[in-house]
C-alpha cells in the first residue's frame, strides 16, 4: 500500500579512521580504539595541532577494480564506491537482479566535495571527479545501475538526511531497493586552516588518541575525520521474498534548524520529537540513544539539555553513548557511521563504551555508558546527528521479531 511500505536495513558497509569493514570497525568500538593520530595527508607544520581520524594505510587500488581508475577519482568517491560494494555483497543482492531494476535510489550525503582534488592542480578529470555528485554517480555507474543519483549536503546531517531521503522514496512506494549513506573526505590543509581560525580543533595534547573527549569534563574540541556509510534498504516485503538477512527497520525520522533566538542545537529537540511521533512510539520506547556528541564544549551540552527535555525523567535510564572518541567526526558521514554501530549494537544486543569518557561533567549528567561495554535489551533505539549551519536529524530503528 503507498505509504505504508515497512523500510528494512540488509546491507552494510563502513570505513573510518578506527576500521575498514563492519568487523573491524564493530570490534574497534567495542576495544575503545581511536583512529585519531597525527596528519599524514598534508605537510601540518604550519598548523601544530594537526591530528585527525584518517583511514589509515589505505590505497585503494587494494579495493577498486584498476578499471575503474581509482587514482582519478577524490578519495570520498573511492570511500564511497567501496562501502558500496561491501554494503551490495553483506545484502546479499544479486549484482546481476540489482542491475536489472529501473530507477534503483543512490543517494549519497557529503558535507564537502573533493577537497583533495581541488587542493591539487587541475588535471583532465578533475572537472568531473571533483563535483559533489561524483560519490553517487560513480557507485551507480560502477555497478551497472539503472539508477536515479541524489546528491545530499546539509552539514554534518548529510548523510542521515540521504538515508531519510532514500527511506521516504522506499515507504511510499516509489522504489523497492535503495543504496544509500555518506562520503567525506576534508582532512587539507585549507580545510583544517579553516577550523583552526574558528577555533574548533581540540588543544595540542601528547596522545592524539585521547583528543576527542564526548561529554568528558575535559573535553576541548572535536576531530576532524573522514570515512564513508553506505547501508542497502529495501521494503520488508521485498527482502522477506528473497530471504535476506534484515538488520532492523527504520521507523522515523525527523529533521529541524536551531531557532535563530535559541542555543545551537536546540532544535535537536524538534527533530527528536518529530522522530518520535512518525515512528508511532512514546519516548519510553527508546532503549538507547547515539548522540552525536563530537567532543565539543557547547555542542555536548546542548544535546544533554535536548535529551532532558524530550526525554523528562526518561532521560536519566537511557543509556547514551558517542562513537566520536574512536572515529572523529567525519563530518557529513558521521550520522551514517552512528547508525551502522547502531545497527550492530541492534544485532548483538551489546552497547560499546563511550571511548575516552573518564571524568564526569557536571552539567552532562546522563549514562555515557562510561569503561566498559555493556548488555542490554535494545528494541527501540534513537540516533541523532547535529551539523554546522544549524541542522539537526534525529532516526528512529526498531529491530524486527
Amino acid at each position: 500500500m503507498i505509504g505504508k511500505n515497512r523500510v528494512v536495513i540488509t546491507g552494510l558497509g563502513v570505513l573510518a579512521a578506527n576500521g575498514i569493514g563492519k568487523e573491524a570497525f564493530w570490534n574497534s568500538l567495542l576495544a575503545g580504539e581511536s583512529g585519531i593520530g597525527p596528519v599524514t595527508l598534508f605537510d601540518t607544520k604550519d598548523i601544530p595541532s594537526a591530528i585527525a581520524g584518517e583511514i589509515s594505510n589505505f590505497n585503494a587500488t587494494d579495493y577498486i577494480a584498476r578499471v575503474m581508475k581509482p587514482k582519478r577519482m577524490g578519495r570520498f568517491t573511492q570511500f564511497a564506491l567501496i562501502a558500496a560494494t561491501e554494503a551490495i555483497r553483506d545484502s546479499q543482492l544479486a549484482p546481476e537482479y540489482l542491475s536489472s531494476i529501473e530507477g534503483v535510489p543512490v543517494v549519497i550525503g557529503s558535507s564537502a566535495t573533493a577537497m583533495d582534488l581541488l587542493a591539487q592542480s587541475p588535471s583532465t578529470t578533475t572537472a568531473v571527479m571533483s563535483i559533489p555528485n561524483a560519490a553517487s554517480s560513480t557507485v551507480a555507474y560502477a555497478n551497472k545501475l539503472q539508477a536515479q543519483i541524489q546528491t545530499v549536503s546539509n552539514g554534518c546531517v548529510s548523510s542521515l538526511d540521504a538515508i531519510a531521503y532514500a527511506y521516504d522514496l522506499i515507504k511510499s512506494g516509489k522504489a523497492e531497493v535503495a543504496i544509500t549513506g555518506g562520503a567525506d573526505s576534508t582532512i587539507t590543509k585549507y580545510v583544517m586552516e579553516c577550523f583552526k581560525k574558528a577555533r574548533k580543533l581540540p588543544h595540542i595534547i601528547d596522545r592524539p588518541e585521547k583528543a576527542c573527549k564526548p561529554f568528558d569534563l575535559y573535553r576541548s574540541g572535536g576531530v576532524v575525520a573522514e570515512g564513508a556509510g553506505i547501508v542497502v534498504l529495501e521494503t520488508e516485503e521485498h527482502a522477506l521474498a528473497r530471504n535476506a538477512p534484515i538488520y532492523c527497520r527504520i521507523s522515523g525520522y525527523g529533521t529541524f534548524t536551531d531557532p535563530a533566538t535559541k542555543i545551537e542545537g536546540s532544535g535537536l529537540c524538534d527533530s527528536m520529537r518529530k522522530a518520535i511521533e512518525n515512528s508511532g512510539i512514546t519516548i519510553r520506547d527508546i532503549d538507547y540513544i547515539s548522540a552525536h556528541a563530537p567532543g565539543d564544549r557547547t555542542m555536548d551540552y546542548s544535546e544533554t539539555q535536548a535529551i532532558k527535555s524530550v526525554f523528562k525523567n526518561h532521560a536519566a535510564n537511557i543509556p547514551i553513548t558517542s562513537i566520536k572518541g574512536a572515529t572523529g567526526s567525519a563530518m557529513g558521514t558521521g550520522g551514517v557511521h552512528q547508525l551502522i554501530a547502531t545497527v550492530l549494537s541492534m544485532k548483538h544486543q551489546l552497547i560499546p563504551f563511550t571511548t575516552n569518557y573518564e571524568h564526569p561533567d557536571p552539567d552532562c549528567d546522563l549514562d555515557y555508558v562510561p569503561e566498559e561495554c555493556r548488555r542490554t535489551i535494545i528494541k527501540r533505539a534513537l540516533v541523532n546527528s547535529h551539523g554546522f549551519g544549524r541542522s539537526n536529524g534525529s532516526i528512529i530503528l526498531e529491530g524486527v521479531s
